[in-house]
């Protein structure tokens, strides 16, 4: 079964009781069977071919299918990072104008567009941020990281997006999110991942932000969700607003450097109301 037959049928089986569940299920899935064409032959996408390694050509439709199978599985398994992937994927084709901009009239933007880096470490190069000072910014991502549990390695590749330069923007900007927990002192709960998304939003113009940021807020506890409206969701909108594009920042040349020194060059602050925030309350449910 593909993927966007999998999200279909997934998400009605969450969402949608009883009989109706064939029904609809059915009627979507027959409508994007033909998306395991792209893997044997790409042509069969309205003429397209893969323009990148990870990419798989897809219809209007087919995107559409992805974008809400997607977002309902995500909002029913947020600790599957592979939906909110999916969804930012499929949403995003014709909302790089912003991102570009930031990039191309920033010269350490341009730099990373003609570089191409990708976050990746071998062992001793990962292990060798543990090493560093505290109060560096490798040093604080690296407790982050292994405070929290994850890894670096973990972000799905870009899949949905139709055109090269765009996919790896939206790569980097993926490869980066724990960059951003990093330096906005955000952990992984499910109200924080919500702010984050808020702030990335404001940042990118990417549309998975305001989506997961409009919904995530459905599946807090009713103190969690007034807490978000009444301290994250203004700081995070502001923060995202006036701060420097984090798409332009490079971010593999500042490990030695203070961590608050780093805010202070992004023009970020940290939140001043979280530390009155219960954390042990929150849920640890992640949403990426």
């Amino acid at each position: 079964m593909s993927l966007v037959a999998s999200l279909v049928s997934g998400a009605v089986r969450r969402v949608i009781p009883g009989t109706a569940v064939a029904v609809v299920a059915s009627y979507l899935v027959s409508k994007v069977s033909a998306f395991t064409s792209p893997d044997a032959k790409p042509e069969s996408s309205r003429g397209m071919k893969p323009l990148y390694d990870t990419h798989k050509p897809t219809t209007g439709l087919q995107k559409a299918v992805i974008s809400v199978g997607s977002a309902l599985m995500g909002f029913g398994d947020p600790t599957d990072g592979t939906y909110i992937a999916a969804l930012g994927d499929a949403t995003s084709n014709g909302f790089f104008g912003k991102m570009r901009q930031q990039m191309l009239s920033d010269p350490t933007g341009r730099r990373i567009l003609k570089e191409r880096p990708q976050v990746s470490f071998t062992p001793d190069e990962w292990e060798a941020l543990g090493r560093l000072p505290p109060g560096t910014f490798g040093h604080t991502y690296y407790n982050q990281m292994r405070r929290n549990g994850i890894s670096w390695a973990t972000r799905p590749p870009v899949r949905f997006v139709d055109n090269e330069e765009d996919a790896y923007m939206l790569l980097r900007y993926r490869q980066c999110h724990d960059f951003f927990h990093t330096i906005l002192d955000m952990d992984i709960s499910v109200v924080e991942e919500l702010a984050i998304k808020v702030f990335e939003w404001r940042q990118t113009g990417l549309p998975v932000g305001l989506i997961a940021s409009a919904v995530g807020p459905l599946r807090l506890p009713t103190d969690e969700r007034r807490r978000f409206f009444a301290h994250y969701l203004p700081w995070a909108m502001q923060c995202g607003s006036q701060s420097k594009p984090i798409i332009s920042m490079y971010w593999e040349e500042m490990w030695e450097r203070n961590v608050d020194e780093v805010r202070k060059e992004m023009g970020v602050w940290l939140l001043p109301e979280r530390n009155s925030v219960t954390h042990a309350e929150n849920s640890t449910a992640i949403l990426k």
